[in-house]
């Protein structure tokens, strides 16, 4: 991760912790204490990481630190985002493709992707992109970005890209995959928690039948579609016109491919345990009862102890003493600092307290219901997780519907697809955080995000709109 850039003035360092104090000690009673820390703790993550007067780690550290100063949340509901399985898998992958630095692996994969793909700028954002989504259908989307960014990465270290907070190129290629990443995870109930959250409250507060895969696919999918085509052309539109095209044609990286020669064992053992953790990530619902601690976290991590423990001829594969200078730590920190984020607005009910003035609009029409619910949903989803946003978002529009006589499993489905477009912040999304972790640009993050943001509501509010008025399966789960 690059450090923070040179010049960083005083007044976002101190603006930070200025707007914290401000909300936690305001003369007023309500909103509570708690809720008022929670907002506070928001604004100054968010100024620091768009800012960055000190490194994104630093930032990712504020919740531990506050919360046992000021006491707003419980470090017991806190300490767990430090230590949550996802950072487990961050930490085995990083591993695993340490060993690629070591035996030149990652040059080889990166001559691969450009010679695949074609070295031209447009065409490496659309390939990236689409098969980020489609892995995303069927994979929760961290382990996507976990598995498929360092690959972009060591493209890019290949190209002579090493700082991405200062490479448009590095920063938009790997944005590209979170956001697909994102994306492509609400098309199946398998894209990840949230997913599996949502049919969990249909079924108990709604329906009081089973909600069937095929079901979740059929309603989601015109919403899945309409949202990637519109993403996928605004981030070959903007994100293009600021790259420069590269002047090497393809025949250029095959011969610098094949003056590689054949890959050596330590490569091939490099490249076997990384796609041995893939795909016993993929394949996770065929041992799971077999071995059901066995998540695709401690795959990951298992397997990169491999990568620490075997020799190749008598030399070992991977070294502790190379690992960790080549390992990115404060990749964690940011990741769990987004965390952890969301949990203290979800545990201290500052996110409840954001979603609150939406109740009167849920009786204004569908044009009106669906705005308001997918534009709130969509704002609280750019600041916690999706399953805090999920968590939060859909109990309430049940309540507010029901109790004003209308069905609410349209909105429901507005709700799904508007939580997985949280492309803003590094706690908005677990694959905007593993991008972040690795450096990118959050100041391009925010202001591209803030458009594809804008993008993917208009695009749920038509479609969701059309499908209440015209589409009668719309309405059932």
């Amino acid at each position: 991760m690059a450090p923070a850039f040179r010049g960083a003035h005083a007044l976002p360092r101190f603006a930070g912790p200025v707007l914290f104090l401000a909300f936690a000690w305001a003369p007023f009673a309500s909103p509570p204490y708690a809720v008022r820390c929670g907002v506070g703790l928001l604004l100054w993550m968010a100024v620091w990481w768009l800012a960055r007067p000190v490194h994104l780690a630093v930032t990712g550290l504020l919740p531990l630190a506050l919360a046992a100063v000021f006491g707003f949340a419980r470090m017991s509901e806190i300490l767990p985002s430090y230590a949550d399985e996802l950072i487990i898998l961050l930490f085995g992958a990083n591993i695993l493709t340490t060993a690629w630095q070591r035996w030149g692996l990652d040059r080889r994969i990166a001559l691969l992707s450009l010679a695949a793909f074609g070295p031209g700028a447009r065409r490496q954002l659309i390939a990236w992109f689409i098969v980020s989504t489609a892995l995303a259908a069927l994979l929760p989307r961290v382990v996507v970005a976990a598995t498929m960014i360092p690959i972009v990465v060591a493209m890019l270290r290949f190209m002579g890209v090493e700082d991405l907070w200062n490479s448009k190129l590095g920063t938009s290629l790997v944005l590209a995959v979170a956001w697909g990443s994102s994306l492509g995870g609400f098309v199946t109930p398998l894209g990840g928690a949230p997913n599996l959250l949502a049919m969990k409250f249909v079924q108990d507060m709604v329906t009081h039948h089973e909600f069937l895969f095929t079901t979740w696919v059929t309603r989601l999918t015109p919403l899945t579609i309409g949202v990637v085509l519109a993403s996928g052309v605004y981030i070959s539109g903007v994100f293009q016109a600021e790259m420069a095209q590269s002047d090497r044609p393809r025949v250029y990286f095959l011969d610098e491919l094949r003056s590689l020669g054949p890959m050596s064992g330590a490569e091939r053992v490099s490249l076997l345990l990384f796609v041995s953790a893939t795909t016993l990530a993929f394949m996770r619902g065929t041992y799971s009862q077999l071995l059901p601690a066995l998540s695709p976290a401690y795959v990951f991590l298992a397997l990169g102890l491999v990568a620490l423990a075997v020799r190749t001829r008598g030399e070992p594969l991977l070294t502790w003493e190379f690992a960790q200078d080549k390992m990115m730590w404060g990749l964690f920190c940011v990741f769990a600092g987004g965390n952890a984020l969301g949990a203290v607005l979800n545990t201290t009910g500052a996110a409840g307290f954001l979603a609150g003035p939406i109740v009167p609009y849920a009786s204004r029409g569908p044009l009106v219901a669906t705005l308001v619910f997918a534009g709130l949903t969509m704002v609280l989803a750019q600041l916690v997780s999706n399953v805090a946003t999920v968590a939060v978002m859909v109990p309430i529009s049940v309540r507010v519907f029901q109790a004003a006589g209308i069905n609410p499993i349209p909105y429901i489905y507005v709700i799904i697809a508007a939580s997985h477009c949280g492309f803003m912040l590094p706690s908005s999304a677990g694959s905007s955080a593993v991008a972040a972790g690795y450096g990118i640009n959050l100041r391009t993050m925010f202001v591209a995000g803030f458009g594809a943001v804008c993008i993917c509501l208009a695009v749920i509010v038509a479609i969701s709109v059309f499908s209440i008025y015209f589409w009668p399966g719309f309405a059932t789960a």
